[in-house]
């Protein structure tokens, strides 16, 4: 569940009590019970408590019609909404639960409290703690091991803790579980950059601070993890890795590498790119409508040359997300307006080499991607006779798409222009380009990437 999440409880009026989770404001507490189960197997006291929390939108009462009220339609309905469990006493409807539970990889603590069941048909709860002692992992996948040391605290029987404490623990447990199990599932996204600048930005635009240090793969790649919580309440997971060096051969080849250890949903390269002077201004962002690796040729007899571009386009997810994304134009304005402010990205009015963008808003381009850095504004411009529509220049993108086509994985890449690839070019605006480009990154991700499933 990719949602940022408070515990909540599906209650069963018998043995057991199973969590789920809910978005902020949303539903916190659901009650599997039918009327005469309420009205019976509750006191006033907890009906008032109940019926306030419903009043209020954080429960709701999941009714079961008395006349088919069963044992087994209860567990039912209970493990069709619960994300968790937390088990007390009873029998055999405990323990089918707990299985349900654990086919579905959902996590489950069993507390000691001996209040046997209803029809005595077994140890319940009790029979679960045992062998959580044992294979603890089987009921906490990720954080078994670490509970199992200090399950003893969380004793109902012979109590140390107050009643409060054990609960705050308990949440606590179920919490760092959540976040484990969210924190080990491949990343919803993999953003590439090629050099350090376009990596320090990437990191500050995700709000990963300078002192995290980096998960270090199987093959010896750097990656940094973080999550960002979308508009839509999803938390989506990241992950950024840079290849260290420019060019498409070693993009290629370190795509290729993290795509297959961390086997994440989609790839979004970002960085730095060269603009055509007459198209493009310093600072502004842009987004791949197409690559074309340009330095494709055949040499023919007589030492002409042959000239064999190779054309990617956007798959079409992607293409979707990137309109629908450039299509709230207003809302979109005025976000990255926030974010540049946020990320102290100051363009000025006006610089020597060229012009400054006016305006923060990104647009789609065709960009030609190949293995020569260029600083003629003439070669520049012929790359046009082998594409019509190509406007910008980079050095990585050709590798990493042809990676990603190969793995089927939707890619886009999004890049700020830091010079216009004449004899211009230095270094002024790489900075604040890298930083422009990873700031609608982060955006994109917020609020225009469709997640998979």
């Amino acid at each position: 569940m990719r949602s940022r999440v408070s515990l909540i409880g599906v209650v069963q009026i018998s043995g057991s009590i199973s969590l789920t989770q809910g978005i902020e404001n949303k539903i916190f507490l659901k009650i599997v019970a039918s009327n005469d189960r309420l009205q019976f197997k509750t006191n006033s006291e907890q009906r008032r408590l109940l019926n306030s929390m419903i009043a209020r939108g954080v429960a709701e009462h999941i009714c079961i019609d008395d006349e088919i009220l069963t044992g087994s339609n209860v567990g039912e309905e209970q493990i069709e909404h619960a994300t968790a469990m937390i088990a007390l006493g009873g029998g055999k409807g405990v323990l089918d639960r707990a299985h349900k539970m654990v086919k579905k990889g959902l996590p489950i603590l069993p507390l000691d409290l001996q209040i046997g069941s209803n029809k005595e048909d077994g140890n319940g709860a009790l029979g679960l703690l045992k062998k959580f002692r044992d294979t603890p992992q089987t009921y906490l996948q990720n954080t078994g091991s670490t509970v199992v040391k200090s399950i003893s605290a969380l004793s109902l029987e012979e109590p140390v803790l107050e009643f409060s404490q054990i609960a705050k623990r308990i949440i606590t447990i179920f919490y760092k579980e959540e976040q484990a199990r969210h924190a080990a599932l491949p990343p919803d996204v993999l953003v590439l950059t090629a050099l350090p600048i376009e990596l320090s930005a990437a990191r500050q635009a995700l709000n990963i601070n300078e002192g995290v240090q980096p998960i270090v793969t199987s093959t010896g790649l750097h990656v940094w993890k973080t999550e960002i919580i979308r508009n839509d309440g999803i938390r989506a997971n990241c992950a950024i890795a840079c290849f260290s060096s420019a060019g498409n051969v070693d993009a290629s080849s370190i795509t290729t590498t993290l795509l297959i250890e961390l086997q994440p949903k989609n790839v979004i390269m970002l960085g730095i790119a060269a603009g055509m002077r007459e198209k493009c201004a310093l600072g502004e962002v842009v987004l791949s409508e197409q690559v074309v690796a340009y330095e494709g040729a055949a040499l023919i007899e007589g030492g002409a040359t042959e000239h064999r571009p190779k054309s990617t386009v956007l798959d079409l997810k992607v293409r979707q997300d990137v309109s629908t994304y450039l299509s709230n134009k207003s809302s979109l304005e005025s976000r990255l307006i926030k974010s540049y402010e946020a990320l102290e990205i100051i363009l000025p009015d006006s610089i020597e080499i060229g012009p400054v963008t006016k305006s923060v808003m990104p647009k789609t381009v065709t960009i030609g991607s190949g293995e020569k850095l260029l600083r003629d504004p003439e070669k520049f411009k012929a790359l046009k006779e082998l594409n019509g529509k190509i406007e910008v220049a980079e050095m990585e993108g050709a590798g990493v798409f042809a990676a990603c086509a190969l793995h089927k994985k939707p890619v886009l890449m999004i890049r700020g222009i830091s010079d216009f690839g004449d004899s211009t070019k230095d270094n002024r605006f790489h900075d604040l380009a890298a930083k422009a480009a990873a700031a609608v990154t982060a955006d994109y991700i917020t609020h225009g990437l469709t997640l998979n499933n």
